[in-house]
């Protein structure tokens, strides 16, 4: 037994180090169908029920709508365990738009985020605390949020 958790150790090690991030494979890395098969059954699915998956999930990757306050368009993101929540959003191009992160996880990954295509730089997310990210959708299009080391994404639907 002991042998085999000498052999095993530098695996497990492994497997703590990439999980520093979240689900964060690589996604060039080829997998064979063992570790497809795998890799599947242990990833947040999301765009399925709410009760069996990740909460704020959306049917069939429809987007998270944002409500009105103020003439800004709101929505409220979790950034978590199973990276953003929700992770696809819809937007309203010329209209300002607020997002609130909320960190809950200690992942390294999660600990900033921005947005840059609407020149959103940097912006750091302390945990449990509401951090508002405000700009002004200029184009329609599909966006990108992202995590400070770029590994974690998030989905912004600018429509006119």
């Amino acid at each position: 037994m002991t042998t085999t958790l000498r052999t095993l150790l530098p695996a497990i090690l492994l497997l703590f180090t990439l999980a520093a991030c979240g689900d964060a494979a690589d996604d060039d890395m080829p997998m064979d169908e063992g570790e497809m098969a795998e890799h599947h059954d242990d990833m947040p699915r999301q765009g399925m029920d709410a009760d069996d998956h990740a909460p704020g999930a959306m049917m069939d990757g429809q987007a998270a709508m944002p409500h009105m306050q103020d003439g800004v368009q709101v929505v409220e993101v979790e950034a978590g365990p199973d990276g953003y929540v929700p992770g696809r959003i819809a937007l309203e191009a010329g209209v300002p738009a607020r997002i609130i992160f909320t960190r809950t996880t200690e992942s390294a990954c999660l600990e900033q985020v921005q947005v840059p295509a609407f020149g959103v730089e940097t912006t750091d997310l302390p945990m449990n605390e509401p951090i508002s990210v405000e700009f002004t959708p200029d184009e329609t299009g599909t966006f990108q949020f992202v995590c400070g080391m770029d590994m974690q994404h998030g989905t912004m639907v600018v429509t006119s």
